[in-house]
């Protein structure tokens, strides 16, 4: 054991420890715990007085320990065994306000995800009603956006009266126009060449100012005014 110590053994032990006291502390997301199992395992070989290890256990506290003792009303304890209780005291209470923040922030990101998942129903439902209205558009409304779009409300177009037809084969000739005799029947009883009465000239023929209005507005004229309106005026 002695040959055993003399070369694998350290050879100042105590500086040993002491160095790795020196270098404790508690890591990020630790507990005061880990830190005392560590902290009392050292100063265990030490020996040192109480003041000395009072010190440094508060060096080797985090800032969120360090804070709260260095402000208390009395200030920082001298006696080890008073600050080991104080600060397993302030570990308890940094970690159960801890939990308090995790669960408000449980509680706020519940009510988001609520208020945004109604809001989703909400526009959903918006948007469907307004499809629907869109589609239940009076035929009036649907006229009025599309002007160019047929509607039922539209008004049919008048029917003309159905005007007998005359017998013209005895003043027509086989191309549609008056024949010879009739021609000259109408210069010499000087007839209207367009309709056949008497009294005025084939520019003032009422007949056929009638014929070229309808014609105009797209209706069809009688049978013989528009057998009539093919024949040209006579030279005289």
């Amino acid at each position: 054991m002695d040959e055993l110590r003399q070369h694998f053994s350290l050879s100042d032990p105590i500086g040993e420890v002491a160095n790795m006291l020196d270098n404790l502390h508690i890591k990020p997301g630790n507990k005061i715990s880990t830190y005392n199992v560590d902290f009392m395992r050292y100063a265990s070989q030490l020996g040192w007085e109480n003041s000395v290890l009072c010190y440094r256990y508060y060096q080797g506290l985090p800032n969120w320990i360090q804070d709260p003792i260095s402000t208390r009303e009395q200030g920082k304890s001298t006696s080890f065994q008073d600050m080991y209780a104080l600060v397993i005291t302030i570990d308890h209470r940094y970690w159960e306000r801890d939990r308090e923040r995790h669960r408000a922030r449980q509680v706020e990101k519940e009510a988001l995800k609520s208020h945004s998942q109604k809001q989703g129903k909400a526009s959903t439902s918006s948007s469907v009603t307004t499809s629907q209205s869109k589609a239940n558009l009076s035929p009036v409304a649907s006229s009025t956006r599309n002007p160019s779009s047929k509607s039922s409300l539209s008004p049919a177009p008048k029917k003309q009266p159905n005007t007998p037809r005359v017998d013209l084969s005895s003043k027509l000739a086989n191309n549609g126009k008056l024949t010879s005799d009739e021609r000259k029947k109408r210069f010499k009883n000087n007839l209207c060449l367009y309709c056949g009465a008497g009294d005025y000239k084939l520019d003032f023929c009422p007949k056929k100012q009638t014929t070229v209005s309808l014609k105009g507005h797209g209706a069809s004229a009688t049978a013989d005014t528009l057998a009539a309106a093919s024949e040209k005026p006579l030279e005289k």
